[in-house]
């Protein structure tokens, strides 16, 4: 049997970027920084009823009574005006910024398959290539310590906010079922492309919309397989005759038992069976 393993890098390297609040007049010295999640709210506008309002760039953004409190006193003590802050992505965006950010590899998630011969994956869907490009090379050589290297990686994200997920969700089952088929989609179908094929895929992820998409998958594996030129349609029906397992493994921070495990075997739908029936019948 064929094997792939399928790692959300994330589960892998937690990076602690943080978004800067600067003075537009010394924009290289941050006089607060807050999280990615807080970030993301405060552009929400999730804060407007605590009518804690703050012009940056010329847009109004809500802040929390708490961090806009911290705020303030950043402000006085170095003596910079509240109206001539902007928000800035150093840490996001500046390489030698980013190289000085603190890190942790967690080998634990990935140490198992130490002394295995299977495929190795990194779904790099939380921030953008530039963003994680830096840190690759770093977790490259830890695992490499361990005999552990990285077959490929996936970007599948172009920005850190205002992220569809449900979207990002959709793109990594896609991008396992693709490895489980065989073959590359396009859209909503698949096409005469092929890829590395697996018997079993083994997909490691802390985020719960993807895992229970994972769990779902048949549903997505039928919509693609219904808008396929019909060639490859019955190239994936010979293939769906085998054994095609994924295997989802939610990652849980029980340091004794981390994977929460659900095998899911792909199938090929009694709706498509009878689709087929229909027309053959026409």
């Amino acid at each position: 049997m064929k094997s792939s393993h399928f790692f959300d890098i994330d589960t892998i390297l937690t990076v602690d970027n943080k978004v800067w609040i600067i003075d537009k007049n010394n924009p290289n010295i941050p006089i607060m920084k807050i999280s990615q999640s807080d970030f993301n709210l405060i552009r929400s506008g999730i804060y407007r009823s605590q009518n804690s309002k703050i012009d940056l760039n010329g847009k109004s953004y809500y802040f929390p009574k708490e961090i806009i409190g911290k705020l303030k006193i950043k402000c006085k003590n170095h003596k910079s005006d509240i109206s001539n802050l902007s928000f800035s992505m150093q840490e996001f965006l500046n390489k030698e910024v980013i190289e000085n950010i603190d890190y942790d590899i967690n080998l634990q998630n990935i140490i198992h398959l130490k002394n295995t011969n299977d495929d190795i994956y990194f779904i790099c869907s939380k921030n953008n290539k530039v963003n994680y490009e830096t840190m690759i090379s770093k977790i490259e050589d830890k695992l490499k310590e361990n005999g552990l290297t990285i077959k490929n990686y996936y970007f599948i994200s172009e920005t850190f906010f205002n992220r569809d997920e449900d979207n990002i969700a959709h793109k990594k089952v896609r991008l396992l079922l693709q490895h489980l088929i065989g073959f590359k989609t396009d859209g909503d179908k698949f096409i005469n492309d092929p890829i590395s094929k697996y018997d079993e895929v083994k997909f490691y992820d802390d985020d719960l919309k993807s895992i229970n998409m994972a769990i779902e998958c048949n549903p997505l594996l039928q919509m693609l397989i219904s808008n396929t030129e019909q060639s490859v349609k019955l190239k994936i029906k010979d293939i769906l005759k085998g054994d095609n397992t994924l295997v989802i493994n939610e990652v849980t921070p029980n340091n004794i038992n981390k994977f929460k495990t659900t095998r899911v075997n792909l199938e090929w739908s009694h709706l498509i069976k009878a689709f087929e029936k229909f027309n053959y019948k026409k």
